[in-house]
């Protein structure tokens, strides 16, 4: 499993790094700061669609902090 910390909107690219540090049936759990306006939960779907992952839960992580999981799509496992 591999956590990847969001501090703000400039960090999104990140995403499109992952994928090369995952198992075909692993996933990524991207955490970032409640609450943000400038870092919503719909800034962090779209970029993890926009590198090819998909979006499967969402978890509380900390009082501060969300974490969501991305995986790669069935279709290219």
């Amino acid at each position: 499993m591999v956590f990847v910390a969001l501090k703000g909107p400039g960090d999104l690219g990140k995403l499109g790094t992952l994928e090369r540090w995952m198992t075909r049936n692993g996933a990524v759990w991207v955490v970032y700061p409640r609450g943000r306006r400038d870092l919503r939960e719909v800034d962090v779907i779209a970029a993890g669609l926009a590198v090819g992952l998909v979006d499967n839960k969402i978890a509380r992580f900390s009082d501060t902090h969300t974490s969501m999981r991305f995986v790669i799509p069935v279709a290219r496992r």
